[in-house]
């Protein structure tokens, strides 16, 4: 069982699109870009059978806290079930009180490896905000959410849910919306704090997975797709109609000539989002 604050890929209809966005911001330093709230939605998803009802007539009572295996139970094996507040799990009992926090020594950064950032399957992984504080989040098959077992214990963090709904976002085919629900400002502090490079990065949650560009220029996320369809128009032809042949660009910090199809010679890769067009260039040299 997981918590789920949204299902970008589609894979369960019951997914929410509401959190709580001002605890985030305050913590990344950066202001949200809008002030309707998110709320978190915590859902069971149905990974396996519940434990045999039989077990739950011989269960003892747990003294102490509950261990890493009933955790990791929790978080990515089966439904453990419960009744009048009372978890029972191979012949054990415990309550919510008795479910500890993820400890953040078993949650891996999240971090970029030729700018591809990889969530495994049943793995933790953490996020740690510029006061140093670790948020924990669980990635189970094709989802990364904050684990179930903080939001049973009642250890709920809403900076891991934002956090762990920016990366799924953008594993998916979603994330043309990521500007929706994050600022230009917060994009750009979780991409740089992985050690996401400018240029073409990929997001992999589980199975799921996507790549699109990190930009300079005022939207920082674009998906590839988009990327693709406006370097063809622009080194093809249809862009630029509207200029004249040898017309200066300036694309990604250097310059280029408008051909007589009206195309330019761009290399593939390079930042065409950030572009300066003949007319900009002549307001600014006449300021």
């Amino acid at each position: 069982m997981r918590i789920n604050t949204l299902n970008v890929s589609s894979k369960s209809a019951n997914y929410k699109r509401a959190m709580h966005q001002k605890s985030a911001s305050d913590l990344l330093g950066v202001q949200t870009k809008s002030k309707e709230s998110r709320v978190d939605t915590f859902i069971r998803s149905n990974r396996g059978n519940s434990v045999d009802a039989l077990s739950e007539s011989k269960a003892k009572m747990l003294d102490g806290m509950v261990g890493n295996d009933i955790l990791d139970v929790f978080n990515f094996e089966e439904v453990i079930p419960c009744s009048d507040g009372i978890y029972t799990y191979k012949g054990v009992s415990f309550t919510g009180k008795q479910i500890p926090k993820v400890d953040s020594s078993r949650c891996k950064e999240i971090k970029a490896e030729n700018n591809v950032v990889t969530f495994q399957k049943n793995s933790y992984y953490k996020y740690t905000t510029k006061d140093g504080i670790a948020h924990c989040m669980a990635s189970g098959e094709n989802s990364l959410n904050t684990s179930y077992s903080d939001a049973i214990s009642g250890n709920t963090d809403n900076i891991s849910h934002l956090a762990s709904w920016f990366w799924e976002i953008l594993s998916s085919k979603e994330s043309v919306y990521i500007g929706l629900h994050y600022s230009e400002e917060e994009q750009k502090q979780y991409l740089d704090d992985a050690g996401v490079k400018k240029g073409f990065f990929t997001v992999q949650v589980g199975d799921s997975k996507a790549t699109h560009y990190y930009s300079n220029a005022d939207v920082a996320i674009r998906p590839k797709w988009h990327y693709d369809e406006r370097y063809k128009a622009m080194t093809t032809g249809g862009l630029l109609i509207d200029n004249q042949p040898g017309d200066v660009f300036v694309v990604d910090g250097k310059e280029y000539i408008l051909s007589e199809n009206r195309t330019l010679d761009v290399p593939y890769g390079a930042d065409i989002f950030d572009i300066e067009y003949p007319h900009m260039r002549e307001l600014k040299n006449n300021q």
